[in-house]
């Protein structure tokens, strides 16, 4: 049986591109403070960088 996906919420998600992006914390660093994949943070700091966000 397949474990539920988590989803998390739009602010919660931006608090952790801050975190990054603003605060300088590394991805892994961030990612382990939240209690997060380290995968799912990069993707949304990659969101984030991208031309037209």
């Amino acid at each position: 049986m397949s474990k539920a996906r988590q989803t998390y919420g739009e602010e919660f998600q931006a608090e952790a591109v801050r975190l990054v992006l603003e605060q300088g914390l590394t991805l892994q660093s961030a990612a382990q403070r939240l209690g997060i994949p380290k995968g799912t943070l990069t993707n949304w700091v990659s969101k984030a960088k991208a031309p037209g966000t």
